[in-house]
């Protein structure tokens, strides 16, 4: 197994691609924080998960991603369990669909909010476990629009050049101390976020556009993160793997 006794903190994992990361490091050997806005939602992802692997390490953890103190919180859980963080996915992440001349500040701000500022933040102290560790891994979820931006996507595609930017600097930062920062950028996703914000027409029009002609499924996407993750990847760090189908060349 892949990630056999890694420890593992993913954010987002109730649901979507957050909870195929989570199956992928779980099939794989790793010991997961499993982490949602709610700890309900994340009692619920563990109790489906357990049901497919009933040997499994997991921890459910009710967090706001943008929240220090719980983020600290979650970060001493982790530790108190397990004892170290090998693996930190920041995958946790909001959306909006707003025209900018319609936004209100509030509006751009809390997506920027939980997108970018959230993953500095749960960043900047696990790194600090991983730092007195000897090192670890530290997966972003990107995307496809931030490399190209999207209409009607001002403050999701900020976020997420925002996103790029955080890697990349981490990377050269945090390198020093076998910290490796990578992220994963998405292309369209058959996700229920996705499903929520836009219409049928929007998805069609999506696959359209993606060279392989469809919509990805979110476990088509874990893959990507298990390597990040696994000891297959110690020499790769500040690099945004596009996992988009083709749609950005």
């Amino acid at each position: 197994m892949r990630l056999e006794n890694k420890v593992a903190i993913i954010t987002g994992a109730s649901r979507g691609i957050g909870f195929a990361i989570a199956e992928a490091f779980v099939r794989e050997g790793a010991k997961v924080a499993v982490c949602g806005s709610r700890l309900s939602s994340a009692e619920k992802a563990v109790s489906i998960l357990r049901e497919k692997y009933p040997q499994a390490e997991m921890l459910p953890i009710g967090v706001n991603v943008n929240d220090t103190e719980e983020i600290k919180g979650m970060v001493s859980a982790v530790v108190d369990k397990w004892g170290r963080i090998d693996a930190l996915v920041n995958n946790a992440g909001v959306t909006s669909t707003k025209s900018i001349l319609e936004m209100t500040d509030e509006d751009f701000t809390s997506v920027i909010d939980i997108n970018l500022v959230g993953p500095f933040k749960i960043i900047r102290e696990v790194a600090k476990v991983m730092r007195d560790n000897g090192g670890g891994s530290i997966i972003n979820t990107s995307s496809m629009v931030g490399s190209y931006g999207g209409k009607m996507q001002t403050a999701y595609s900020s976020s997420k050049f925002g996103i790029n930017g955080l890697t990349k600097s981490c990377a050269k930062e945090l390198g020093q101390y076998n910290i490796r920062v990578n992220a994963v950028a998405p292309g369209a996703v058959a996700t229920d976020m996705a499903k929520e914000f836009t219409s049928d027409k929007m998805r069609q029009f999506l696959a359209m556009m993606t060279p392989l002609g469809r919509m990805a499924e979110p476990d088509e996407l874990a893959g990507a993160y298990v390597y990040l993750a696994s000891d297959e990847a110690t020499f790769t760090t500040g690099t945004i793997v596009n996992v988009d189908g083709g749609i950005v060349m």
